[in-house]
């Protein structure tokens, strides 16, 4: 420690989040080492030396474990831009966020949120940034050259197989999506490029093929950056194949219900049944099922028998028919899987792009006065679109095109939607009415129908069934278009 009567004692506090498997006992005891970063003395202009100190764990809760440890700072030190971190313990940790104190200036923030790499992993520190911003001509000399070196690792040298510590973030074309060492039937293109363009991946370095030098070979892990992979609960539950081969493989009494598109759930209460009387499981199956879906099943021992037990969704849990309320379809549009597709309505009527002699009448059939009755006088439809209290999902052209294609399918449905929402003096959205359309088929005119909210029995579970169809568009643009 340095010992000028000058210094200064500053007091960092860093937070260190508990997830997944990264953390071991013995994690919790090691000693961290940190530096406060290079910076530039004010005074001379000359680069000050870092100054280290080992952080001891000081906190610790069912989530999250506090580290805390004291540096002496002389005076002409300068402010501090950044501060380099060490973990010297053997498995990865989780760092969210690092407090310093002490400072004349008030408290230093450092926001991190990232996964910090074991020292025998990669011998380099991480480097993380205060949170105050710099204009490039402003920035310190010392900061300027960590970040200088922290973009050249985010960047990589486009060589070599990617490990799963590593943050390299750079790209490549779709060389993978065939197994031609397997078979020929195997083969595919190579999708990115002049002939066949298309978005970019993550790039891997895996060897190429031995029959097709233009293709990668496959893995079973594809790397990604490590604070863009998902946590290992998602990375396991989100494994389609691996649940639909375990529910195949363990629960052939359920597949039925769960499985067949076409049997489907009779009641809702048999959906009841899943969280709460459960399914009876083999034996020698309980702690397969555990390690392969954690979370998303619940596995407990009766007396008798072992229960699967499907662990309540937390809205449920809360409200079991939350989903049938406007307020939670309203709220599933901003917080929901895709946040993106809503937006302000400009302009009215509300028309299609598409072109009529195909796909029939552009103009919706969600009108002025329909609006109005809707909003129940509260204002007329010209002051609610000066006022920016409309808005709108949309995705009448977009799904139109393919409507009769998918329903050639036997079993399926589509139509193209148009979803109207009204701004409430609270600050939430209303949905105020949904525009479901067929276009022309087989000698038949095109189809739109409005539906509203509605009181009568039959109306209502016309609307529940409209804002379903709604809920599907939303998640299958997430899922096809928002990805990209």
């Amino acid at each position: 420690m340095l010992d000028s009567k000058d210094d200064k004692i500053v007091v960092v506090a860093a937070r260190m989040k508990k997830r997944g498997r990264a953390w071991g006992r013995g994690a919790l005891n090691r000693e961290k080492l940190m530096e406060l970063g290079l910076q530039i003395s004010y005074k001379t202009g000359l680069v000050k030396e870092n100054i280290k100190g080992y952080a001891k764990r000081t906190k610790q809760d069912e989530n999250e474990v506090k580290y805390e440890f004291d540096f002496a700072v002389p005076e002409e030190f300068g402010e501090i831009g950044a501060v380099l971190v060490e973990n010297e313990h053997h498995k990865q940790m989780y760092l969210k966020n690092i407090t310093l104190d002490g400072f004349p200036n008030g408290t230093i923030s450092v926001t991190c949120n990232s996964w910090v790499h074991p020292k025998s992993d990669n011998p380099e520190k991480r480097v993380f940034f205060s949170n105050k911003s710099y204009l490039p001509f402003q920035t310190p000399g010392g900061v300027k050259k960590l970040r200088e070196k922290e973009l050249t690792v985010l960047r990589g040298d486009g060589q070599g197989e990617r490990k799963t510590p590593e943050r390299i973030y750079d790209y490549d074309v779709y060389n993978d999506l065939g197994d031609p060492d397997s078979s020929s039937e195997l083969a595919r293109p190579v999708l990115g490029g002049k002939d066949y363009p298309y978005p970019r991946r993550c790039r891997t370095g895996r060897p190429k093929t031995k029959k097709d030098p233009l293709s990668e070979s496959r893995s079973t892990t594809v790397y990604v950056p490590r604070d863009e992979a998902f946590s290992e609960v998602k990375s396991l539950t989100f494994s389609a194949k691996t649940v639909y081969s375990v529910l195949h493989a363990l629960l052939p009494a359920v597949q039925g219900s769960i499985l067949d598109s076409n049997a489907g759930f009779p009641y809702f209460t048999e959906i009841d049944k899943l969280f709460n009387e459960g399914i009876d499981l083999p034996v020698k199956t309980k702690g397969t099922l555990g390690n392969i879906l954690p979370r998303l099943v619940e596995a407990v021992t009766d007396v008798e028998k072992d229960v699967l037990c499907f662990e309540i969704p937390e809205m449920i849990e809360r409200d079991k028919f939350s989903w049938f309320r406007d307020e939670e379809f309203s709220r599933q549009t901003l917080a929901g899987l895709n946040p993106y597709s809503i937006e302000l309505v400009t302009e009215w009527p509300l028309k299609s792009k598409l072109d009529p002699n195909v796909y029939g009448p552009p103009e919706s059939a969600i009108t002025k006065e329909l609006v109005e009755l809707e909003i129940r006088g509260f204002m007329t439809l010209e002051e609610a679109l000066k006022q920016k209290k409309l808005f709108m999902l949309d995705y009448h052209d977009l799904l139109l095109p393919y409507v009769n294609k998918v329903r050639e399918i036997k079993g399926t449905t589509l139509y193209g939607s148009r979803t109207l929402f009204f701004l409430t003096p609270v600050g939430t959205l209303r949905p105020l009415a949904i525009e479901l359309t067929r276009p022309p088929s087989s000698g038949k005119a095109q189809w739109k129908q409005v539906f509203t909210p509605c009181w009568d029995a039959t109306g209502a579970w016309l609307w529940k069934l409209a804002k379903a169809h709604v809920l599907a568009h939303d998640s299958g643009y997430h899922q096809l278009v928002s990805h990209w």
